[in-house]
């Protein structure tokens, strides 16, 4: 496989969320900020409108909760000559246009070996399923009551938020709402380390005047109930380069959303290590592994010592939370399992 950089969209069964938050629905509710998330294309953009006192910075905190993410932010929007002047009703594009396909040429690309594995791009589409630590499950707003004379909401249903945390919230703001459907421990340590969940909808704050924000659903995926719980939103699609891997990190493959044995490319995984370890979005984990492909030729673990490391899977992180990182595998020879150990191999 050549070194050129590939655009590959995930196709395995993890649902994209194709939802469009438009504000003509909801005149009554309307405000300045609009977010356009995308519908059934992966080359449809997300446009934040930006508001009076926004920066490049605050944007990437609060759609990507990193704000380190600016100047890739910035790549996707030529229109902004300066990124210190963003003025009120500026688009800014969070999700960039999808590229054109390169040209097919004619002949034949030799590489140093047919198992390796150049850096790709990848663009991370919405999942239906999802993965918080226990202090983010702690930190998450319910949604309690709703002024709905039913058990089940569903659209344009009004609900009331409570925060028991200090947050500041504003009439404008959404937030992704979620269920926990089971908790998760690490493979190896049996310590437990938060829930998986599933995204049930989107929710956006209309008013923030009592302790209880009034809230309306804009969109929902499945039915609704009071008790489930919100989190900050972020946008279903984002476009992830590669980065070169500052430091060497060890970790565990602790978890997956696809009731699978075995992992290949395109599975969305959990690594037990995240920003306090020195993980960004755009490093890349490989699984790595000693000895020969075929068992009966192959030593004992003990005696592999003589085999080279060879890479058989590569890990792209999508998102890095502090302790954990999401991942998409963009690249197998071999399928491996949770558990797997992987290496962020510095200057990789």
């Amino acid at each position: 496989m050549s070194g050129a950089t590939l655009l590959r969209t995930p196709l395995r069964a993890l649902a994209i969320l194709a939802v469009t938050l438009a504000a003509a629905a909801f005149p009554a509710v309307a405000s300045a900020q609009e977010i356009q998330v995308s519908g059934g294309s992966a080359g449809e953009m997300n446009v934040y409108i930006a508001e009076e006192g926004d920066t490049l910075w605050d944007i990437a905190d609060r759609f990507f909760s990193d704000p380190d993410y600016w100047p890739t932010l910035w790549s996707f929007n030529p229109q902004i000559t300066n990124p210190n002047w963003i003025f009120p009703g500026d688009q800014v594009f969070l999700v960039p246009p999808q590229p054109q396909a390169a040209k097919k040429q004619e002949g034949y690309q030799v590489t140093e070996s047919r198992y390796s594995a150049g850096p790709r791009t990848e663009l991370a589409l919405g999942r239906r399923v999802g993965f918080v630590t226990e202090d983010e499950f702690k930190g998450s707003g319910v949604l309690q009551n709703s002024r709905e004379e039913k058990i089940w909401l569903s659209d344009h249903d009004e609900a009331y938020i409570r925060f028991e945390t200090q947050r500041r919230i504003k009439p404008g703001d959404l937030f992704l709402i979620y269920r926990t459907v089971g908790k998760v421990k690490h493979p190896v340590t049996h310590k437990k380390m938060g829930y998986q969940v599933k995204y049930l909808g989107v929710a956006k704050v209309t008013a923030t005047d009592a302790k209880l924000n009034k809230s309306v659903l804009l969109t929902s995926f499945e039915e609704i109930e009071r008790g489930d719980r919100v989190a900050p939103f972020a946008p279903l699609q984002r476009m992830v380069p590669p980065v070169k891997n500052a430091s060497a990190v060890a970790g565990t493959v602790v978890m997956t959303f696809d009731d699978v044995p075995y992992l290949g490319e395109f599975h969305y995984v959990i690594i037990d290590r995240g920003t306090a370890d020195g993980v960004q979005a755009g490093n890349r984990f490989v699984v790595r592994e000693k000895g020969d492909g075929v068992p009966k030729f192959n030593p004992k673990a003990s005696k592999r010592g003589d085999f080279p490391p060879e890479i058989y899977g590569e890990i792209l992180v999508i998102e890095a939370g502090e302790s954990t990182s999401l991942g998409i595998i963009d690249y197998t020879n071999r399928e491996f399992e949770v558990g797997a150990p992987v290496d962020m191999l510095a200057g990789y």
